[in-house]
């Protein structure tokens, strides 16, 4: 079966050395009987994200708090049902928070001494605008919490086929402004930094977010989808190769496109935002796999930014696939240079 797996990666087995947790990982899929994008239903591979999630994505060390918020949503004239949207936001604390319920809707999250102006992290889900729910990153995010001694706000927003783009990333963008206007409401302090990440379709929506939103202190951009045209080299590279290939992001592309004209929309493809929207953004953390079809338009968008004078960094994970960084259960190795990397740069934003 070895010698099968390193054959499913093609060239890029010859190119590239393969981490053997990737191996591994891939091993433990085939032998689940996980089916193709191009074979399965939007249903199916929401099943499935969610079931790699329950065996891969690891535990957490977390004994702070988590509490429900009800956001509106903003309202769209040309879509009349879309300001009556709710986003549901999980609010992931730090150890030492007290917590006291009020009569109005939620709850008010008040942070002990243990740091006087918490960051606030704004967190974005991936899986291609089609899958995927706020439950896939939970663990990785408490772990963040407690580490970094930030607030999580974890969003879960509308998903394709049945609410075509724009709505996931209007609700994002409401979820986004909500929590600006309502630090104080949370448990933060009126002086906390907001900022967004997101992995995968979810660091598209951070990126885009930022060029829309104005008052956010950072960004940490996960493997994100920058542009739709798949014409890089990546995805060259890897078409059918395992995991998230070429022929999977054309499956999630038909699915969350309203329309052709939105392959070239910036709102959707922050990589074709003008050069001017770039300058001014907040600082970014980008984290690219190696093994990965995004990875050159990860890279075209980190280059993109530093071009425009925004304060960037970027980790290249070598010999990893798509996906790996919320499944730190299986890739115990690969993922702790990069967890090590967001904890430390969420820490800037903090004050005790």
């Amino acid at each position: 079966m070895e010698d099968e797996l390193k054959a499913a990666w093609g060239e890029a087995c010859t190119k590239y050395t393969i981490h053997e947790e990737t191996l591994s990982y891939f091993r433990k899929l085939k032998a689940l009987g996980t089916k193709a994008y191009e074979d399965s239903s939007p249903e199916e591979i929401r099943g499935q994200l969610l079931r790699r999630a329950d065996l891969f994505a690891g535990c957490a060390n977390f004994t702070g708090s988590e509490q429900e918020y009800t956001v509106p949503g903003e309202e769209n004239k040309g879509a009349s049902e879309w300001h009556r949207l709710r986003i549901i936001s999980s609010y992931f604390i730090y150890e030492g928070v007290r917590c006291t319920e009020e009569e109005e809707q939620g709850y008010y999250l008040r942070p002990a001494d243990v740091c006087r102006v918490p960051t606030i992290l704004v967190y974005f889900h991936g899986g291609g605008l089609v899958a995927g729910s706020r439950n896939i990153p939970q663990p990785f995010l408490k772990n963040l919490a407690s580490r970094a001694r930030c607030m999580v706000v974890n969003v879960e927003y509308r998903l394709a086929p049945e609410h075509k783009a724009p709505a996931a990333f209007d609700d994002c963008r409401a979820a986004t402004r909500w929590v600006l206007q309502n630090k104080t409401r949370i448990g933060g302090h009126v002086d906390s930094q907001v900022g967004v990440a997101g992995d995968s379709a979810g660091g598209q929506l951070a990126a885009s977010i930022t060029h829309d939103v104005t008052g956010l202190a950072f960004q940490i951009l996960v493997y994100p989808v920058t542009d739709v045209s798949q014409n890089t080299p990546s995805y060259r590279e890897f078409v059918k190769t395992p995991g998230l290939n070429a022929v999977g992001m054309r499956w999630y592309i038909q699915h969350f496109l309203a329309n052709e004209g939105q392959k070239t929309d910036p709102v959707i493809c922050p990589l074709l935002r003008p050069s001017a929207s770039f300058k001014g953004l907040p600082p970014a953390l980008c984290i690219l796999a190696e093994l990965d079809p995004l990875r050159d338009e990860g890279q075209a968008y980190f280059e993109k930014l530093d071009a425009a004078g925004v304060s960037t960094e970027i980790l290249l994970v070598k010999g990893a696939p798509h996906a790996f960084f919320l499944l730190s259960g299986h890739f115990k190795q690969i993922t702790k240079a990069p967890h090590q990397k967001v904890q430390e740069f969420v820490k800037r934003f903090q004050s005790d």
